[in-house]
């Protein structure tokens, strides 16, 4: 194997793709190029990362969000340009491009790169063919969400110890309606830490739940104007 080869193509496609995820974050790249810096990152007209000559991220001022998502795709893009390619079946069809990431359990993480889309990940089970024919049934364009449901299917995390959203819409109804109970049926610290639970439910496991409640209230809001 040329090492530095692999390194060269590794660059330039890590770079690639870290320039397209940062502008979709909004982020600007100024590429400088010269014997010490190779590019700078902004957010509007703050400067908020350096890219070195050695590929190292000097800065980031931002709430390491650039670093966060350079690791991450420095992760995934490696694991593809050394993947190796399987056989695998999408829908009933035959797709070309994909390569294995992880497999475990006769579960697998594949990725596909897609010309100036980024990548594709997929997750799927082994055929009985060969070790090496998978049938792939869930598709993200989010690479952590996808290994997500790897560790689940290949069950690397037990699935009995994961609330379900319908699982977690209960717990949320029902915490919601015991601290609206008037007079309070807990204590001080009780609600503060109900609250802690509804806030990780409300904005990091389910944001969708906190976007559907808000319309809710805004509906209930303008039923009632109507009716004064």
């Amino acid at each position: 194997m040329d090492y530095d080869k692999l390194k060269d193509d590794f660059t330039q496609a890590w770079y690639c793709e870290l320039f397209r995820r940062l502008r979709e974050e909004g982020y600007e790249i100024d590429l400088i190029n010269n014997h010490r810096i190779y590019a700078n990152i902004y957010l509007g007209d703050a400067l908020v990362c350096q890219i070195d000559k050695e590929n190292e991220l000097k800065g980031d001022w931002s709430g390491k969000v650039v670093k966060k998502i350079a690791e991450e795709t420095a992760e995934y893009v490696f694991a593809h340009k050394t993947a190796p390619a399987i056989h695998c079946i999408i829908s009933g069809k035959q797709q070309m491009g994909y390569r294995k990431l992880l497999a475990y359990n006769d579960q697998v993480l594949a990725a596909i790169e897609l010309k100036e889309k980024g990548y594709q990940f997929a997750t799927g089970y082994r055929t009985v063919l060969s070790v090496n024919h998978y049938i792939l049934n869930k598709r993200y364009s989010d690479y952590s969400r996808a290994c997500e449901n790897f560790a689940l299917r290949a069950g690397l995390v037990d699935q009995d110890k994961i609330l379900n959203e319908a699982e977690l819409k209960v717990i949320y109804s029902g915490l919601t309606q015991l601290i609206r109970i008037d007079p309070p049926q807990v204590t001080f610290e009780d609600l503060t830490a109900i609250g802690q639970v509804l806030n990780k439910i409300n904005f990091f496991i389910l944001p969708e739940l906190n976007q559907k409640l808000c319309l809710t209230e805004a509906n209930n809001q303008e039923f009632e104007e109507l009716e004064v």
